[in-house]
């Protein structure tokens, strides 16, 4: 068959057309990849984690810059209008180096979005002699959520000692927090963990319970459960309205309960509704289970909602043992994939490292 020359050129359109439009489809893709505090405290181990973003195609770094109630940047660099008093976080040893903001200038010239990811209520570590007195655990100690007996929650118990999300203060502190960063670095979104409750049977703060008395007509278990569902979607949708106004470029995130059900009842982390009512951008489900069957069940039921694109994936990429096989991690990819959400996160970045799982993801499409 002969072709003629308008053929080929009319070929050779199309089939660059197709080859646009395949590329600009997986950029869209979120490729997200969380990584903690301790892969972070130095120039060298970002120049590294650069490298690796780009050589296993992935755009996005999820960057953890707040801890447990502490700072891998600088507060108040340039701009104080938001009061933040936190300290420098206890993983750095450089007095002068900032690693929001070296990161931010490696990633930018890479075409690598950064989000800041903003642990929220938890604000301990388990070891107490990591933090300084001047910590907000020791400033605050009436600020710490209790059980339903009025204890103090312990330090050392789940993630740490929790703030209590019903005290008006503890909101405009940690409101404060994150709009210190979102104005005082260039970055393309901020992502809030821990966004939520410890458990059901924490908030009972004497100030917190105090002013849910104050506030609702009937002391009942449901009328409990929807002033605590407030505390926390309330305070959201504050934070967003405040980052579109100063930054309506910067996205907020968070990462989430993966099943929704479970996220409100038990956390009062109402994620759906957050999407729903347009007060978040996207939420990064934390969908760790190791079987298929239940990751897919999960997936399943998050569907359900029809939210897919303001939803990213989030995946296990770790194992106490490595025994968790990097097929597994494929196969779970190549399922979100066929359900159209926005992405897919891989937690964490030192899981992977430590399994050499980059060796055998199949990130490209």
């Amino acid at each position: 068959m002969i072709i003629s020359k308008f053929e080929k050129t009319d070929f050779n359109f199309i089939f660059s057309v197709f080859l646009l439009l395949a590329f600009s489809s997986l950029n869209a893709e979120i490729r997200a990849l969380w990584v903690p505090t301790w892969e972070l405290n130095n120039p060298e181990k970002i120049d590294v984690l650069i490298e690796d973003v780009q050589k296993n195609n992935l755009n996005q770094i999820l960057a953890e810059v707040r801890y447990r109630g502490d700072a891998l940047y600088f507060p108040n660099q340039n701009v104080s209008t938001y009061p933040n008093p936190e300290k420098r976080s206890y993983v750095l040893h450089d007095s002068l180096f900032d690693p929001l903001d070296y990161l931010i200038k490696k990633a930018k010239s890479k075409n690598i979005k950064i989000q800041a990811w903003i642990t929220m209520y938890v604000i301990t570590p388990h070891k107490l002699e990591n933090i300084s007195p001047e910590h907000i655990y020791y400033q605050h100690p009436e600020w710490i959520t209790a059980d339903f007996a009025g204890k103090k929650m312990p330090h050392d118990i789940l993630e740490g000692a929790y703030l209590d999300p019903g005290i008006p203060e503890v909101q405009e502190y940690l409101f404060n927090v994150v709009m210190d960063i979102v104005v005082n670095y260039e970055i393309d979104g901020v992502q809030l963990d821990y966004i939520r409750y410890p458990d059901r049977k924490f908030g009972y703060n004497e100030i917190a319970y105090g002013k849910f008395k104050k506030n609702v007509k009937y002391e009942d278990a449901e009328s409990w459960q929807d002033w605590k569902d407030e505390q926390i979607s309330g305070f959201v949708k504050r934070l967003y309205n405040e980052i579109k106004t100063v930054s309506p470029d910067t996205e907020l995130t968070a990462a989430v309960i993966s099943k929704p059900g479970k996220a409100e009842k038990i956390y009062s982390q109402n994620w759906i509704k957050w999407l729903q009512e347009n007060y978040m951008d996207k939420v990064y489900l934390m969908a760790y289970q190791k079987e298929n069957e239940d990751f897919q069940a999960n997936i399943d039921s998050v569907l359900t909602f029809k939210q897919n694109k303001k939803i990213v994936v989030g995946l296990r990429a770790w194992s106490n043992d490595c025994f968790y096989p990097v097929s597994k991690i494929n196969e779970k990819i190549d399922f979100v994939r066929k359900q159209n959400f926005a992405g897919i996160a891989f937690y964490s970045y030192t899981g992977i490292k430590e399994c050499d799982y980059f060796r055998g993801l199949k990130i490209n499409r």
